[in-house]
């Protein structure tokens, strides 16, 4: 095989360079013989791959291992350190946002409306007296001890609220609760500000 590839060779470089342009089967024909070439040769007669030897089994550890750990304690060492930390008290347990004061678009009670600025301020005063006198009966989880009682004006009104709640749920029991002195109160939306 290597004498046909010789004169193969030796025949390819002695045409000129015009005739490699006008015969692309020379190179395609060069590819084949090299490629036969290279093939595994089969100097045995044994068809196929061999068979690898079969490998010794690998040595148990436990014939060589002696040690025997029943003899020895293997109790974890017992914890000395006491750990400290700065986190407060209401962060450890779950209240991060306690006590802090938000503002939210919530809701309030309106009991009282007129175009009256004094005619309002004067009504928010009524409602005031009228909580503390009844404050022992409110739900205090709902209202607090002392619910806020605003005037908001939003033309052409002046408006007397009560309370200020982050739920509508809340805000209905407050309502409850108002309706006994005020029959015709009604939960209004708008940005309150809620301590969590």
């Amino acid at each position: 095989m290597g004498r046909l590839f010789l004169s193969y060779f030796v025949l390819e470089t002695s045409i000129p360079l015009r005739m490699h342009r006008r015969s692309p089967f020379a190179i395609l024909a060069l590819a084949v013989v090299l490629g036969a070439c290279t093939g595994a040769s089969q100097t045995s007669g044994q068809e196929g791959p061999a068979e690898p030897e079969p490998a010794e089994a690998a040595p148990s550890v436990a014939e060589y291992e002696t040690f025997d750990p029943s003899a020895y304690d293997a109790r974890p060492p017992e914890r000395t350190v006491e750990v400290t930390h700065q986190v407060p008290d209401r962060l450890l347990q779950g209240r991060a946002d306690e006590g802090v004061q938000q503002t939210v678009e919530g809701f309030r009670v309106q009991v009282f409306s007129a175009r009256d600025k004094q005619a309002a301020q004067d009504f928010q005063v009524k409602v005031r007296q009228w909580w503390e006198e009844n404050k022992a009966e409110a739900p205090t989880a709902v209202l607090g001890n002392e619910p806020p009682i605003v005037v908001q004006y939003s033309q052409p009104y002046y408006r007397v609220r009560m309370g200020a709640f982050a739920e509508r749920d809340a805000a209905e029991e407050a309502l409850a609760f108002v309706r006994s002195a005020y029959p015709n109160a009604f939960i209004s939306r708008g940005t309150v500000t809620v301590t969590r």
